[in-house]
């Protein structure tokens, strides 16, 4: 008899710990595929298991477009969104960010190479698909940053499929980089990227969420739920084949595995595991993207966050709080620093709006002003050139075969190329001199007091220094060198007419072999200087 009672015991132990388990629900972002690995490995591997919790991993697609309304009204737990939840925290929504596991969003714009279009500006006149915002706000960011109105682009809802672009229904995809252009290439197409990053726009990509008033009730299965997630993670970026095979084997056969294969080393470089903790929120970018989405018009709320990022519940340590207490009447004694307090707060809040709009006028990668910092700077340095009669050169700078480089050794290697470049160019800049990445992989270059003579001279000797870059690859283990491409201008008319010389000329030096220098012909400058154009980043 005891024997037998024993045994029941030991069937209704584990019984019992099962049903104590607390179900949480999960709404993805799209259908089952690599994109969310961390969540089935933490499921597969028992993390989720060993935190107590029953998840649910619900698939998404375009019938599930609003998972933060889904998370508010209590539909789902969690869900998986973009950066633009912070523009719904602004203005309003009780919707909190717990992790974000993409420190670099995957979205872009793929266009065909026979379209002609490279970069933002040009979209004028194309039809191009999105989805509906906030899902694309990094690409109408991208938009705003480089001055295109989007009245001037033909804007329809995403189709969600991408023969739509292969068969010349649209002229621009919106897709994820680790997912689209896989189709592309098996099927031999050649494409562009047009990516949000490299015009200074580099938001964090799948961000876990949930409501405060989840919080309120669970905040324990939060933090259990946030710190399995992000175990599973860390196993299937460890792992990456095993957990290719897993994820083919149970949730995304409709996959082949070369093309998982393919989704994981991207989606690898996207959550840049070796460089920064899994799941890693930094504030100050958080603060960073939203105002940016308030200085470019993507909301009209300030860009309040108190709330938004999760805090984890600390332990009581009523000893601790007594002392607090003891401190807190104390403190009372000295309510007169107070006012000089406040005073000190509101200059340094002055003096950090001040960083925050120079900080919009920097292209983050490289630290050097972007194209919106180098237009509006050199407004005034070129008014005081003509009052001086000061003669100027303008450069149209590019690096060759950059495509070639992301292709061949990653984008964490391109990124090293651009950073290099742009430190050679600060190198031989003087100091009234402007320097800026205005997209891509293209820079430009005032040079004032710098007749075309001394700006071939300045010129060569960044050719000769870029010559000399060695970079190396960790991704594939390999170094390598770059060249670039310069054509110069005299600055002749408005800005963008000897914008318009130069990257004519620069066109004509990657025509002629790369690595080399054009200068731009005076004559058509004189005669091209009540002509406006825009200028187009090379390739």
């Amino acid at each position: 008899m005891v024997k037998q009672t024993l045994i029941m015991l030991s069937l209704l132990i584990p019984a019992l710990h099962a049903s104590a388990q607390d179900k949480v629900s999960v709404q993805l972002r799209w259908t089952h595929q690599f994109q969310f690995a961390g969540y089935y490995m933490a499921k597969e591997k028992g993390f989720y298991q060993e935190a107590d919790l029953d998840v649910q991993l619900i698939p998404g697609g375009p019938h599930a477009l609003k998972p933060i309304d889904d998370v508010i009204k209590g539909n789902v737990d969690f869900a998986v969104t973009g950066s633009g939840a912070v523009i719904e925290r602004i203005e309003g929504k009780p919707v909190v960010a717990v992790s974000a596991i993409m420190q670099v969003s995957p979205i872009v714009w793929i266009t065909l190479k026979s379209s002609g279009i490279r970069s933002p500006h040009d979209m004028a006149g194309r039809d191009v698909l999105i989805m509906p915002p906030p899902g694309s706000a990094e690409l109408l960011t991208m938009l705003e940053r480089e001055g295109i109105s989007q009245k001037l682009i033909n804007i329809h809802p995403t189709s969600f499929d991408i023969e739509d672009l292969i068969n010349g229904k649209t002229d621009a995809y919106d897709g994820y980089i680790s997912n689209e252009p896989y189709y592309l290439q098996q099927q031999g197409i050649p494409y562009n990227l047009i990516n949000p990053r490299d015009y200074g726009v580099n938001f964090y990509g799948d961000v876990l969420i949930t409501s405060d008033s989840y919080i309120k009730k669970n905040p324990d299965r939060v933090v259990r739920f946030r710190d399995a997630t992000l175990r599973g993670w860390q196993y299937a970026l460890d792992n990456l084949e095993e957990s290719v095979q897993l994820i083919h084997r149970l949730y995304a056969s409709h996959k082949t595995l070369d093309h998982l294969r393919f989704e994981a080393k991207a989606i690898r470089e996207l959550v840049m595991p070796d460089l920064v903790q899994v799941g890693h929120m930094n504030p100050g970018r958080w603060q960073f993207i939203a105002e940016s989405y308030h200085n470019l018009n993507m909301t009209t709320a300030e860009p309040d966050l108190d709330g938004f990022l999760f805090q984890a519940p600390a332990d009581i340590d009523y000893w601790l709080a007594i002392r607090v207490g003891i401190v807190a009447a104390a403190l009372l004694l000295i309510a007169a620093v107070v006012a000089y307090k406040f005073r000190k707060l509101s200059l340094q809040l002055a003096e950090r709006n001040q960083q925050l709009s120079e900080l919009s006028r920097l292209d983050q990668l490289t630290q050097i002003k972007n194209r919106r910092g180098f237009i509006e700077r050199s407004e005034p340095v070129l008014n005081w050139a003509k009052r001086k009669h000061i003669p100027c050169s303008f450069l149209m700078l590019d690096i060759d075969h950059f495509k070639d480089i992301n292709d061949c050794y990653g984008h964490l290697s391109g990124d090293q190329a651009l950073i290099r470049f742009a430190e050679t160019l600060r190198r031989n800049r003087r100091k009234h001199d402007l320097v800026a990445r205005i997209g891509g992989e293209e820079f430009a270059m005032l040079l004032l007091d710098a007749g075309p003579k001394e700006a071939e001279v300045i010129a060569e000797r960044i050719l000769d220094d870029v010559r000399q870059l060695v970079i190396h690859s960790s991704h594939a283990d390999a170094d390598f060198c770059i060249s670039a491409s310069i054509g110069i201008a005299p600055v002749i008319g408005e800005l963008e007419d000897f914008w318009h010389e130069a990257d004519l000329a620069l066109y004509q030096a990657k025509a002629e072999g790369r690595d080399r220098i054009v200068v731009a012909n005076q004559e058509s400058i004189f005669s091209s200087t009540s002509v406006s154009s825009t200028a187009h980043p090379s390739e």
